[in-house]
C-alpha cells in the first residue's frame, strides 16, 4: 500500500510515506499536548484531546501553533 507494506509472510511495515504521516503526527500529538498543558489542561487529558485533535487540525492552523509556541513557550 501507500502507506503500509505487507511482506510475503504477512508481516507489516510502514513504507516511507506512511513514516513520514506517523512523524508528523507524533510531533503534533507532542506539541499540542505541551500547550494545553500549559493553558491548565490536566496531563492526562492534554493527552486524550490531543489525540483527537492532531487529526483534526489544518496543516494552516498547526503551524500557527507551532509557531506561536516557539516564540511563547521556552
Amino acid at each position: 500500500g501507500e502507506y503500509i507494506h505487507v511482506d510475503a509472510d504477512g508481516g507489516l511495515a510502514l513504507t516511507e510515506k506512511g513514516l513520514d504521516v506517523a512523524k508528523k503526527i507524533y510531533a503534533r500529538h507532542k506539541l499540542l499536548t505541551k500547550l494545553l498543558v500549559s493553558i491548565g489542561v490536566s496531563e492526562k487529558t492534554a493527552a486524550e484531546d490531543a489525540c483527537k485533535l492532531e487529526h483534526a487540525i489544518s496543516d494552516e492552523s498547526f503551524e500557527a501553533l507551532q509557531q506561536y509556541a516557539e516564540k511563547n513557550m521556552k
